[in-house]
């Protein structure tokens, strides 16, 4: 179970929690830049030509996923890794699965080296992605751009049938091109 306490002793408000190093200059790793994004509380991933790649934020629980706070969980698939925010969080009690279809994201985060062996990175695409497996949350936070009525239900549609019951499935993407509709769709029965 995660909680605010949880979130705020491995993250602060200045984003120097997150990887254990501070945000005062930028990290560059093989001409990668991770930075502060736009001068508030995110971070961001740019490419070598300065193209921001991922954005993500300390305090991304907290602000985008609340409904992840204080509900036991054991298992969790992540569609889109950004920077790594929500495995880092949750690596120290849940098994952790993460989609992302960007193989130069999957390299940046690897080197920064604060996931744990809880988190298993699978390269692929979440539209496309073979479920083998249930989870108690599944969390959909891929951004696509633009996010559909018709889109959302589809990748539901995919998914409701691998959370456990009693778990749910979370989409946070692009929240506000859907009227601020965010979506948390609870397992009651067994599928």
């Amino acid at each position: 179970m995660i909680n605010k306490q949880l979130i705020q002793s491995k993250m602060s408000n200045n984003l120097s929690g997150l990887f254990d190093v501070e945000l005062t200059q930028d990290i560059l790793l093989n001409g990668y830049s991770i930075k502060k994004y736009n001068n508030i509380n995110y971070i961001g991933l740019y490419n070598p030509a300065g193209k921001v790649m991922t954005v993500d934020a300390p305090d991304y629980i907290i602000e985008f996923a609340p409904e992840l706070l204080d509900v036991e969980f054991n298992s969790m698939l992540i569609g889109g890794l950004g920077i790594g925010v929500i495995p880092y969080v949750v690596q120290d009690f849940a098994e952790v699965d993460v989609i992302e279809n960007d193989e130069n994201i999957i390299d940046i985060v690897t080197q920064l080296n604060h996931l744990n062996e809880n988190v298993n990175i699978i390269k692929d695409n979440i539209f496309t992605f073979n479920v083998t497996k249930t989870y108690d949350v599944i969390v959909l936070d891929i951004w696509y751009d633009p996010l559909t009525e018709e889109l959302s239900n589809q990748l539901i549609e995919k998914y409701l049938p691998f959370v456990n019951e009693g778990g749910f499935l979370y989409i946070p993407i692009n929240a506000r091109s859907l009227d601020d509709k965010v979506k948390m769709i609870k397992n009651s029965i067994n599928q």
